[in-house]
């Protein structure tokens, strides 16, 4: 830039030169219907010097073919021709551009139009900064004069202004009425109004207008603020026009909420807040402000109310009490009902701490922790928890459960509400209940009892765990009904069958009262078991479920089946007894003896078989040891001084036992009358043995010693043939008496059962 007089001008941005000057510069343009830069035209050459000299987007179009020219400013707005779009004809351009703008380059190429102009057009533009950012521009379409053209006119040169600016102000003015009118919209609007006081003239919008039942038409030219009143409920006209009237005399804000009666004769509730002007001498000049429909805010208050009611007198009704809590300010709310259930005066405890006073101490953490979960913002913000409490007006322990949410805001516990009930009942009752059920499970577990429950319609079979044991099955196994069936005795199964379709027999309906055996599945334990059920039928008489109890009764079937066999070996033995007597009877009374000797004969030896009895009959008919035998032939004969035993315990069966002990009774007998016994000094010796080399056998020998001498008798009477015949047979053995002057000895051997 030039200097003058000694001052500098100011520095101007170099605006020469760039991307597409080099660009021009280098391009060969002999390719293209311009030829070699060297022959083009002076006006040619002018109109690209001034292109490539601006940072505003221009662009020029030369001769017939339009041969795009442009500088850096320009390029963006070629977007992804760019830099290819350099030299190119305008043909080479879209179908639906060049219909747009083929017309006016003809037309301006042809002389008939000095150009046109085409108002905001988008171009992207580069920055100072380098930022590239959508720009608006005013668009012209220019003629570019040159002699060498038939027509005078050698090109087209488009130029642009940039309006951003003023775009964006008025697209913000735009953007500001729209959310004035979606704040209106959203905030329940219904319209402003100004109110020129001196001049009695209510201006306002068709909103304000219609809801007062005027003419939008006549509202924006101002009609007397009487024309308005009309539409005020008559119940509310009064107090509007004593607030519009307080508002005139002291100025300031005013607010007022009022109904308006519409044309078809509906009730509109309105907001009204405006500000009253006063003038310089203190006079009422202007009125202005808004009014918000309100008619819904009205209708939830009235719904919000009528809630309300039906929840207080539904609380009332199910004894809850409500709380509100508010952590950031401490403020607590207990209702009537929450401080009758805690024992405590209105209006209840205000600090925490008061409140955990009230709580039994077994439950003070527990309540801690579940409040402290409720209000901690990382949770649901839900609370639900029971806990007992000591109430001071009284001293009771009552339970007490409560429901409630908190409220956050900003990452904070807010508000925190809910409400409680009086569960003392209800937990002494489930405590009666689980004690019930804990009873019955001991109960049922004594008695060895198991529970079935079978969902007919399913085919699913429930157990017990008992009933599972029963069954010989691991507990939780899944069951159906086949797999019971498949646990029964064979023995059993059609009877089973048979009670089950009875009791599922609509029309009989009976009981289900069976007994049978089963195989357990997995330990193979045979079992009795006793089962009883109860059917039940829907409406069409079809069975529906069935449920039971199953017993044990394994015991009690073995124990029957044990007493049936004593019952017939009682029998047995009773037949053997009589027998036995009847023998002892036939031998004893015969017309060798006298009546006297026989009675007592006969008496003795139903004494030894009664002895017999009483050692089988402790061991309950199983057997007796020799040495209980024994010992209680020496309690009926004389005692220990008389008799020297030696042996060891041999286990007898009950054959051999009666058998042995009326033998060695009818040899004490004779002892007693004839033998060693009957004198003073006399004495027996009874010894025996087992060999267990190979069938254990028993040998037994009775000596007398200290007696009288002693004579063989010439005949062999029921006592030696008892001995000798009739206990050789029975003990499977041998039993001889020998008659020596010294004293009677007999020796007996008998096989053992083993």
């Amino acid at each position: 830039m030039p200097q003058g007089e000694g001052r500098s001008l100011p520095a101007f941005t170099r605006l020469a030169g760039g991307e597409m000057a080099e660009r021009v510069k280098v391009f060969d343009w002999s390719r293209t219907p311009l030829g070699p830069r060297e022959a083009w035209s002076p006006s040619l050459r002018l109109a690209v010097d001034m292109l490539m000299a601006t940072n505003f987007p221009m662009a020029l179009r030369w001769g017939p073919e339009l041969i795009l020219i442009y500088n850096d400013a320009y390029a963006p707005s070629l977007r992804e021709r760019h830099p290819d779009a350099l030299g190119r004809p305008f043909t080479q351009h879209s179908d639906a551009f060049r219909a747009t703008l083929l017309g006016i380059h003809h037309d301006i190429l042809s002389g008939e139009s000095g150009g046109y102009a085409l108002e905001r057009m988008p171009l992207q533009v580069q920055r100072e900064a380098g930022e590239a950012r959508l720009a608006h521009f005013a668009v012209s379409y220019s003629p570019v004069p040159d002699q060498t053209a038939p027509t005078g006119i050698g090109g087209v040169l488009v130029s642009a202004v940039e309006i951003t600016s003023a775009v964006e102000t008025e697209k913000e003015l735009r953007d500001t009425r729209a959310r004035y009118d979606m704040a209106l919209e959203a905030a329940g609007g219904v319209g402003a109004w100004e109110w020129d006081i001196k001049a009695n003239r209510v201006y306002c919008d068709a909103r304000y207008a219609s809801l007062h039942q005027v003419d939008p038409a006549f509202a924006t030219q101002g009609l007397p603020a009487q024309r308005f009143t009309p539409a005020v409920h008559d119940e509310d006209r009064e107090r509007v026009r004593a607030i519009a009237l307080a508002a005139m005399e002291t100025g300031g804000e005013f607010a007022d909420e009022y109904r308006l009666v519409q044309a078809d004769g509906s009730v509109r509730w309105v907001a009204a807040s405006g500000h009253c002007y006063l003038d310089a001498d203190g006079q009422a000049d202007r009125n202005a402000g808004v009014v918000f429909d309100i008619t819904e805010r009205k209708r939830m208050e009235t719904e919000l109310l009528e809630a309300r009611l039906d929840r207080d007198i539904a609380m009332e009704a199910a004894g809850m009490g409500r709380w509100d809590h508010n952590p950031s300010t401490g403020q607590r709310y207990w209702d009537r009902r929450s401080c009758e259930m805690f024992g405590v005066p209105e209006p209840g405890p205000q600090d925490f701490d008061s409140f955990v006073a009230l709580l039994h101490p077994d439950d003070v953490e527990p309540v801690k922790a579940a409040v402290a979960a409720a209000t901690d913002p990382a949770g649901d913000g839900l609370i639900n928890v029971e806990y007992r409490i000591v109430r001071p007006i009284d001293g009771a322990l009552r339970w007490i459960e409560v429901f409630g949410r908190a409220y956050f805001e900003r990452g904070a516990c807010v508000r925190f509400v809910g409400v409680g009930s009086d569960v003392t009942e209800r937990k002494e009752a489930a405590r009666k209940l689980v004690s019930q059920e804990e009873t019955l499970r001991l109960a049922i577990e004594a008695a060895d009892v198991g529970t079935w429950d079978l969902d007919i319609k399913n085919d699913a079979l429930t157990w017990s765990d008992r009933c599972y044991a029963m069954f010989g099955v691991a507990p939780g196994t899944p069951v159906v009904r086949e797999d019971f069936y498949a646990n029964l005795h064979r023995s059993d199964r059609d009877g089973v069958r048979e009670a089950l379709r009875r009791t599922l027999d609509g029309r009989i309906r009976a009981d289900y009262d069976v007994e049978f055996r089963v195989i357990g599945r997995e330990d193979g334990v045979e079992r009795w078991l006793s089962a009883k059920g109860k059917a039940f039928f829907d409406a069409d008489g079809k069975p529906v479920r069935m449920i039971g109890t199953t017993v044990n009764i394994t015991d009690r079937k073995r124990a029957e089946l044990h007493l049936r066999l004593l019952v017939n070996e009682l029998n047995h033995r009773v037949k053997n007894s009589l027998a036995t007597i009847q023998a002892i009877a036939g031998q004893t009374f015969h017309a060798a003896r006298s009546l006297p000797a026989a009675q007592e004969a006969f008496t003795a030896r139903i004494i030894a078989l009664s002895e017999a009895h009483d050692v089988l009959t402790r061991e309950n008919w199983e057997g007796a040891d020799l040495l209980d035998v024994v010992d209680r032939l020496v309690a009926l004969h004389g005692g220990e001084g008389r008799f020297v035993l030696d042996g060891p315990s041999v286990r007898l069966s009950p054959r051999p036992a009666l058998s042995l002990s009326m033998a060695l009774h009818e040899l004490a007998t004779n002892a007693v009358k004839y033998g060693a016994l009957s004198r003073q000094g006399g004495q027996v010796t009874i010894a025996w043995s087992v060999d267990y080399s190979g069938v254990p056998r028993l040998a037994l020998r009775w000596t007398e010693s200290g007696g009288p001498p002693v004579v063989a008798p010439t005949r062999r009477g029921f006592g030696s043939r008892l001995i000798e015949r009739g206990l050789a047979s029975e003990l499977s053995g041998e039993a001889r008496i020998d008659f020596k002057p010294e004293g009677v000895e007999c020796a007996i051997t008998a096989l053992l059962d083993c």
